[in-house]
């Protein structure tokens, strides 16, 4: 009868994953419960042996880091953990990891109690489990270990075939959050064949006159808190004031809710059906300035990270000349760099982009805290446009410089942000899983100094649904390279260009969705009780 308790309270312990589960099917619910009983009473079996002891601490610190974070995205983001997610943490520096621990410390104890109350169990049950119930358990794991690969057979036949079954296999244990990191680390197999990969160009050179190309990658943008796109309240005075200089979209899409999806689509020839080949990639817009004779420069505030391990690092580091901060802080550092950049004396024309953190959540950090506005009086609200203010005063100071020279900068944001939570409540988040039309809107202008003509082309298109995903073609024709093929058709500075009456997307697990099918946001103003606060902490990029 003792036995019989022991598994039933082993059984207990291990549904409490699948409250943080997230949308997976009944079964995959039961297995994970069912492995999770075996390796309980594996390691409980086991015990008594010095081998025993030590399974015991790897498999407890493993059971309570994934229960943790799954807590902690539930919790904090209204998300469940995601590759996205995973190819985050894999490029996140060490000193934005210590921030999120030492300003989220409540998850920290949450972590600590879940480890404590899974090894005591252990420890305190292994004394009841006999051999005979550990080598059935044993048996078991053994049949569960043979039946996942006989399922997934189609799966040995790719390559690095380990990968993808060693994925299958975290997925349905109390490790499920394992899974999306291994899943990445298959995946980004062959960023490293980004940087070596052969493109041909074909394309005419149009000069125009303009020297200096300023490329500014925004985040977390929403265009409908910009008073630039009628936003009630004042938040953009100094692109107001420079509107007769701008060309500006109307309806832009980013192609995802995610810097780490997002950027690369943005800047890059490539199309949804071609991103696991990460090939595709090598054909962007860094590499075909600089196939086309321009001084390129990438300059960022997002922190550095291993080019082997991220796209947006691959292309970047094809740039001439790089700079990053080593460490997140406000956009404004940026400043030296580009003054090197503008002033650097060469005979080539120049493109500079500019990697920003913008209005990245929490949006109270993104700024000095004397910056900090009331707009509306509701506090989240009053922190996220703050830190589009502040933006707008970080894009004037660039546009002084370039004032009276052969200028143009292009600005648009990686993607936008969720403003309500689950409960209607204003949190702004990312919309990773079950996204909101919303976390798709995202503004995009082309401004031009007064020495330089803006195109001639049909206005009608700066009305129309617009794609970012078709960045590659627009940025092309603003540099003045004029490929010859008929994709370039998709520039919206084309006379052929015709826009797309259903623009896609996808999400963060790269599911491919239809912006007309998305649910809207309500807009009923939401009261929330936090006061706006300065902190640092790793979010979903």
């Amino acid at each position: 009868m003792q036995i019989f308790i022991i598994l039933f309270y082993f059984l207990l312990i291990s549904m409490i994953p699948t409250l943080f589960s997230g949308d997976v099917s009944l079964i995959t619910n039961i297995v994970i419960i069912f492995s999770g009983t075996l390796i309980m009473v594996l390691c409980a079996g086991t015990y008594r042996t010095l081998l025993g002891k030590f399974l015991t601490i790897i498999v407890t610190i493993l059971w309570a880091l994934n229960l943790s974070v799954s807590f902690f995205f539930y919790q904090k983001h209204d998300i469940r953990f995601s590759s996205s997610i995973a190819e985050t943490f894999i490029n996140t520096n060490s000193s934005e990891t210590v921030g999120m621990l030492s300003y989220n410390i409540g998850y920290v104890i949450f972590y600590i109690i879940a480890f404590a109350i899974y090894f005591l169990s252990i420890h305190k049950c292994a004394k009841y489990i006999s051999r005979r119930t550990t080598l059935v358990s044993s048996v078991l794991l053994c049949g569960y270990l043979l039946a996942i690969p006989l399922y997934y057979t189609s799966l040995l036949k790719k390559t690095d075939s380990h990968f993808l079954i060693g994925e299958k296999y975290l997925l349905n244990t109390p490790f499920y959050n394992a899974g999306a990191l291994v899943k990445i680390f298959y995946e980004n197999r062959g960023i490293k064949k980004i940087s070596s990969e052969v493109v041909s160009f074909n394309y005419d050179k149009k000069d125009v006159g303009t020297e200096i190309y300023v490329l500014v990658i925004g985040e977390s943008l929403r265009r409908d808190h910009m008073s630039l796109y009628g936003y009630q309240y004042d938040t953009t005075p100094n692109l107001n004031n420079r509107k007769s200089q701008m060309l500006v979209f109307d309806n832009a899409y980013s192609p995802a809710p995610v810097t780490i999806l997002s950027v690369p689509i943005s800047l890059a020839n490539i199309r949804f059906d071609q991103m696991q080949d990460k090939k595709h990639y090598a054909d962007n817009i860094i590499s075909l300035a600089n196939d086309a004779g321009f001084k390129t420069y990438w300059l960022s505030n997002q922190g550095k990270t291993n080019k082997r391990t991220s796209v947006i690092s691959a292309i970047a580091n094809m740039a001439n000349n790089k700079k990053w901060n080593e460490f997140v802080g406000y956009d404004e550092e940026l400043f030296d760099y580009f003054t090197e950049a503008i002033n650097d004396k060469t005979n080539q024309k120049k493109l500079i982009v500019l990697h920003t953190y913008g209005s990245h959540e929490p949006a109270c950090n993104r700024f000095p805290e004397e910056q900090f506005k009331k707009f509306s009086g509701q506090e989240d609200d009053d922190c996220y446009d703050s830190s589009i203010a502040y933006t707008d005063k970080f894009l004037e100071s660039l546009l002084r410089q370039l004032d009276n020279k052969p200028a143009t900068l292009l600005y648009f944001s990686d993607h936008a942000l969720q403003r309500l939570d689950a409960d209607n409540n204003v949190h702004y988040h990312h919309g990773v899983n079950s996204p909101k039309k919303e976390a798709y809107e995202i503004p995009l202008f082309i401004w031009y100094s007064s020495t330089t003509s803006k195109p001639v082309f049909s206005e009608k298109n700066l009305r129309e649904p617009y794609s970012t995903v078709n960045n590659y073609w627009l940025m092309s024709d603003w540099l003045g390279i004029q490929q010859r093929t008929s994709a370039a058709c998709q520039s919206p500075l084309r006379s052929c260009y015709q826009a797309q009456s259903n623009i896609k997307v996808i999400d963060g697990n790269r599911a491919l969705l239809s912006v007309k099918q998305l649910p809207s946001e309500k807009t009923a103003p939401q009261k929330s009780n936090k006061k706006p606060v300065h902190q640092t902490v790793t979010q979903v990029q």
